[in-house]
């Protein structure tokens, strides 16, 4: 045998050798575990709560010419049911408030001077909410982020007083009444999980109560003691904006779906978590008032250009699941959004000129975002929800008798709290340390709002009538959009880490 044949037969001797005894030490060893996948929290299962929280939005007496603010607080408790599907939750929740959200208005028109005054305070109070609502949104383990729509019953107790005196008689009058109201509520929110089953929560709705008419009863006085039944007839629109926390106790009872594994945040940054950030920018759109207090026919209505700087603060909370990302977000900014207009007009007879300014004092903006992640530290985001804006409306005009002396004049002024619909677009870049940067535009679309302005009016008609006195125009409706240009920077409290995935 040649020392190639024998090295050969060694060696495959040695390999069956060595087989069988190969065989059996891999039998005793371990096998190799499977990757340990985090544990997440399961929202899955019912929840009891309780919430305290505050409220406020305009009230219009459409027929009573009162326009003015609610507000207050409110308290109560919440139950519901969540399903988890992956990082998916959805669910139903039933809850319960005591309110005090309430306000009034008291106008008054003429003098004495004038030879006839008349007064008004027109009152209204939410002492109760209601709301079934579902809810749907994302989990990021112990974030909960979500949307919310449903209907909400509402009671409410309406009053008003009168008076009015003129021509040698006096008379005042008095009614109220209550009434159930039902109305659509949408709203966004987030909900983090403490451990031992409990969780807060903060939220933010809207409840737009359309207009409807209840019947105030009362009695009125004439001059004399004579008293006969008092009966109004008000029409009454309302949009109110809701803040609320809570706390939850999660009872079990329903499982999360074991073959659905939440998904993991995508390698990069991760968004999940609350921030906390400031912003400003610049605002600019166009307000259209209604036909108010026109001696003189009018071709087109008042519009003018509305500009100005903003600047204010962001709060938020993100949950990414892949490389998706939902969050909800609040802002307050204080702004010097304004514009005014002056018009002069002329018929036969008579000159009026005309003065219109308005003044946005601040902006409070509810949304929804919704983006994805490009790379490792950017995201693009589209956002939608509700915008309300405090503002203040003044109006003048100067009405003069041509040819002749005699003129009439008059100046009102009121607040509005405004509410409207706001989409936007951004992006927002990871610098590192907990900190990004962001860019955004949105678009504002507020509803039309009806403004009870009071102030004085001056008559000065030799011969005939001088003096001064009240005076009270209510706006039928002013609407306007607005187009906002932000940019701003973010501190998020949970970490951020870039883990960028290993490339070949």
């Amino acid at each position: 045998m040649n020392i190639r044949k024998c090295g050969l037969w060694i060696s495959a001797t040695a390999l069956g050798a060595m087989i069988p005894f190969a065989t059996a030490l891999a039998a005793d060893m371990p096998v190799k575990a499977a990757p340990i996948v985090a544990a997440a929290y399961d929202w899955s299962g019912v929840y009891l709560g309780v919430h305290a929280g505050y409220g406020g939005g305009m009230k219009d007496w459409d027929a009573r010419n009162a326009d003015f603010v609610a507000r207050g607080f409110l308290a109560g408790g919440q139950v519901g049911i969540n399903k988890q599907i992956s990082s998916f939750v959805f669910g139903l929740e039933l809850d319960g408030s005591w309110a005090d959200i309430s306000g009034s208005q008291f106008v008054s028109v003429g003098s004495a001077a004038l030879g006839i005054t008349s007064s008004q305070t027109a009152r209204s109070k939410i002492d109760g909410l209601v709301t079934i609502a579902g809810r749907a949104g994302l989990a990021a383990d112990r974030w909960f982020v979500f949307a919310k729509g449903g209907i909400t019953v509402a009671h409410e107790r309406h009053s008003v007083d009168a008076s009015a005196t003129g021509f040698g008689a006096t008379g005042s009058g008095a009614a109220s009444g209550n009434e159930l109201r039902y109305a659509p509520m949408v709203g966004f929110g987030a909900e983090y999980a403490l451990g031992g089953n409990w969780s807060v929560k903060g939220e933010y709705n809207y409840i737009h109560l359309d207009t409807t008419t209840p019947t105030l009863r009362g009695t009125a006085t004439q001059g004399g003691g004579v008293t006969t039944p008092f009966r109004v007839d008000a029409q009454i629109e309302e949009a109110i904006h809701v803040v609320k926390v809570g706390v939850n106790h999660r009872f079990g009872g329903v499982a999360k779906d074991p073959s659905y594994a939440p998904v993991p945040a995508a390698p990069g940054t991760n968004w999940s978590g609350a921030y906390i950030g400031a912003q400003a920018g610049y605002g600019f759109g166009r307000k259209q008032w209604p036909d108010l207090g026109q001696a003189v026919a009018m071709t087109n209505l008042p519009q003018y250009d509305m500009t100005g700087w903003l600047a204010g603060g962001t709060v938020g909370v993100n949950a990414q699941a892949g490389r998706f990302v939902f969050g909800v977000e609040g802002e307050i900014l204080g702004t010097d959004i304004k514009g005014s207009q002056a018009i002069a007009l002329a018929a036969p007879g008579v000159t009026q000129t005309l003065n219109y300014d308005s003044k946005i004092d601040w902006l409070a903006l509810a949304t929804a975002r919704a983006g994805f992640v490009v790379g490792d530290r950017l995201m693009f985001y589209g956002k939608g929800g509700l915008a309300i804006a405090q503002e203040k409306h003044n109006f003048s005009f100067a009405t003069v008798a041509v040819p002749g002396p005699g003129n009439i004049g008059a100046n009102v002024s009121a607040k509005a709290v405004h509410t409207g619909v706001v989409v936007g677009a951004g992006g927002e870049y990871a610098l590192g340390n907990n900190w990004s940067i962001k860019a955004e535009y949105d678009y504002i679309k507020m509803f039309a709002q009806q403004v009870t302005a009071t102030g004085t009016v001056n008559f000065n008609i030799p011969g005939v009538l001088v003096g001064t006195g009240g005076a009270a125009f209510q706006g039928s409706k002013l609407t306007q959009d607005l187009h906002l240009v932000k940019i701003g920077v973010n501190y998020h409290f949970s970490p951020m880490p870039t883990v960028v995935a290993a490339r070949y």
